[in-house]
């Protein structure tokens, strides 16, 4: 595959980078929205979770993923474009598939980031990690909530044992997320302290 691409020239190029790089800039703001819901419910679905959570980021990754493929496609023309008119031999066709291969990792993080809650607590797999951080309900013994600043808009949920915190994303768009979030407050008693965003 990469003598073949080093032997290619920008016009036989052009065709392909035309459409896909085009194609991938604008598939990238709505292609992640399906992507993620679909991926991980096929590797994540279970009937025990009360409430599954896609964190803005996941989608953001992807999208940036897509992006990236895009830009990388742009850069391997212009340079293919370069060195033919100097006359000298790619040496970047490598060093640009390396690059985009990248983009696989970001897919990869950009799926395996979620949250749930189930009857055991609360599970969260951040953006830089393959694995999940679980904290149990009996464990808990602080919760907060971060509003925005001028509204009583809620953002975010923090569970804490006292050495661990866990937050989930939160919006009142979300019906399994707000009533397993009330429903668990409410069966510990909890008092959930307001912080509002930007305050420490």
């Amino acid at each position: 595959m990469l003598k073949r691409l080093k032997e290619a020239d920008a016009n036989s190029l052009l065709p392909y980078v035309l459409t896909a790089g085009p194609l991938l800039m604008i598939m990238a703001f709505f292609v992640p929205f399906i992507a993620v819901m679909m991926i991980q419910d096929l590797l994540f679905f279970s009937r025990s979770h009360w409430s599954f959570i896609r964190p803005r980021e996941a989608y953001l990754g992807f999208g940036a993923g897509m992006i990236w493929l895009a830009v990388c496609l742009f850069s391997l023309f212009a340079a293919k474009v370069i060195f033919e008119r100097k006359k000298r031999e790619d040496w970047l066709s490598g060093l640009h598939i390396i690059l985009m291969l990248l983009a696989l990792p970001i897919f990869v993080l950009s799926i395996y980031h979620y949250a749930y809650l189930d009857e055991h607590g609360v599970q969260v797999n951040s953006f830089w990690s393959m694995s999940e951080e679980s904290l149990a309900w009996d464990n808990v013994v602080y919760v907060s909530r971060v509003e925005r600043e001028g509204s009583r808009e809620v953002l975010s949920y923090t569970f804490s044992d006292g050495e661990k915190s866990l937050t989930i994303p939160y919006t009142t768009d979300d019906y399994q997320t707000r009533q397993a979030v009330n429903e668990v407050i409410n069966v510990y008693a909890w008092e959930v302290e307001t912080v509002i965003e930007g305050e420490t």
